[in-house]
């Protein structure tokens, strides 16, 4: 499981520094640890805080998540016994078959499993032709120099942020040489801090590939994110900040901290079993995830099977 390590001066200056731009806009939230231990799951539909109805000028901004499809360069490829293409595109099928399309995808990582151009550049195919915006960042099976040289054009970003419909969506990069964890960069903390400074009335939803929290697998636990204090130090001076959402983990969860909403989201291929202290596959089919951005800075979610 990945450890917070007490920080010395030279990372306590960075941090002060980083925070400067938060601090003169925002009210700190009062700071904890967890203030749920990472059992208390609490149900999809369950809201922030209580919403007012919503006039028909004012509806949710849609997100659709889709995560970890693990393609490679022969679109026959399996993984696990499974053919991820097949069922990358199941799932996009499904999603864009919904009688309300979504305003923004984002893909939280792990597009590749192979590294290879040919993998994504059948990612661009499948995703292309909608139009939409598609909001990407690497995971640790990824290549991010390639992948954001294929990935360069419209309608796909990588590593940035996007701001709609008085939401502010920050896309955050976790990807580490080497290691199947992730560590969010001092570049990438600098990044964050600026971005909530230079938005501090938008509504926030902040997206990265590893796991901020512990999931409750051993094994999985120990692949998570490095530096969980660092991101937690930023997100708890900033009170427009309503949700964080990660792949990496196949599978679904949902709860709460300091009344900030925090959700993975199944892969688009093969899911891994909860709560189990070695690895092991899940007989889950499948699935992605709907996310209905409020005006009023509440969240509605919904994870959808393939089964």
């Amino acid at each position: 499981m990945a450890e917070n390590i007490a920080p010395g001066k030279d990372h306590e200056r960075k941090t002060e520094s980083r925070l400067k731009p938060l601090l003169r806009c925002c009210t700190p939230r009062p700071k904890s640890i967890f203030s749920l231990p990472h059992y208390a799951i609490v149900p999809t539909r369950i809201r922030n805080t209580p919403r007012n109805l919503l006039t028909p000028t004012q509806p949710p901004f849609r997100l659709l998540h889709i995560t970890d499809p693990h393609l490679y360069a022969d679109a026959e490829s399996r993984m696990r016994g499974i053919v991820t293409f097949d069922t990358f595109q199941a799932v996009t099928e499904r999603a864009m078959a919904h009688k309300r399309t979504p305003d923004v995808i984002v893909v939280t990582g792990d597009i590749v499993q192979d590294g290879t151009r040919a993998g994504y550049e059948r990612f661009q195919s499948v995703l292309a032709p909608f139009g939409i915006p598609v909001l990407c960042i690497p995971g640790n099976h990824d290549a991010p120099e390639l992948m954001a040289n294929v990935l360069d054009t419209a309608p796909f970003q990588v590593n940035e942020s996007y701001q709609a419909h008085g939401w502010s969506l920050i896309m955050l990069s976790s990807f580490t040489h080497g290691d199947a964890g992730g560590r969010i960069s001092d570049a990438e903390l600098d990044r964050l801090s600026a971005t909530l400074g230079k938005h501090h009335t938008a509504h926030t939803l902040i997206c990265v590939h590893h796991q901020p929290v512990p999931m409750g697998s051993r094994w999985l636990d120990g692949v998570a994110l490095r530096n969980p204090g660092d991101l937690f130090a930023i997100i708890d001076t900033a009170p427009q900040i309503r949700g964080l959402l990660w792949g990496h983990v196949h599978q679904e969860s949902d709860r709460h901290r300091n009344g900030i909403r925090l959700m993975s989201t199944p892969s688009t291929c093969a899911q891994f079993r909860p709560y189990s202290d070695d690895f092991a596959v899940d007989d889950r089919s499948p699935g992605f995830r709907w996310l209905d951005l409020n005006p009023d800075g509440t969240i509605d979610s919904e994870v959808q099977w393939l089964d």
